[in-house]
């Protein structure tokens, strides 16, 4: 259970979710090996103290952004879900992905990584992903196993992107490139499935 954050002459210190966010975004520059108690204190300005009020050392703490960027890819999916038009959520979950940037670079950054349990969560998040994409192709009339092929082609569609972009590739580079991807990749992988009807 989070402890309550706690007050120093009357100033908050931060909270757990203060720290798990750092966390995220060191991981998200650097990976897993870039985190450390002190060099977080001094990006949250506070005393390795407030580290330990909330969290019982460095593994507890990746394991628990971990599961923190995981619980917020949930709560997206959950709203882009709600989405009555299967096609509009389609573009809206394209684009999404692909403006996330902070979530790319941790997906690439904890793919690298050995540990079982952040291996599990990131099948979990990509399973999800995929589910939801399965779920709205079959929403325009695909049959199941034709749905979950697009899928798999769409998310294998975005995880190449997202390697693409970490490397500088020419095409990815601006807002607007990012925008016309977005684009040809609805066309391509949206405009076919509405013509193929359940057999």
């Amino acid at each position: 259970m989070t402890k309550t954050a706690h007050t120093r002459l009357g100033v908050p210190t931060r909270t757990a979710e203060d720290w798990e966010e750092a966390a995220l975004d060191v991981i998200a520059s650097g990976g897993i090996a870039a985190v450390s108690i002190p060099e977080l204190a001094r990006t949250l300005d506070v005393t390795k103290g407030s580290f330990y009020w909330h969290f019982t050392g460095l593994d507890d703490l990746v394991r628990r952004a971990v599961a923190r960027w995981d619980r917020l890819d949930k709560e997206t999916l959950d709203q882009i879900r709600t989405i009555e038009d299967p096609v509009v959520r389609l573009r809206t979950l394209f684009a999404e992905a692909m403006a996330a940037q902070r979530a790319q670079s941790l997906y690439l950054a904890l793919a690298v990584s050995p540990s079982p349990d952040i291996g599990a969560a990131l099948r979990k998040v990509s399973s999800r992903r995929l589910k939801l994409l399965a779920d709205t192709y079959r929403e325009l009339g695909m049959t199941e196993l034709a749905a979950q092929q697009q899928a798999l082609l769409a998310y294998s569609a975005y995880i190449g992107g997202v390697h693409l972009r970490s490397n500088d590739a020419p095409w990815l580079r601006e807002t607007r490139d990012v925008r016309a991807y977005v684009e040809h990749a609805s066309m391509a992988l949206i405009e076919p499935s509405r013509r193929k009807t359940k057999r």
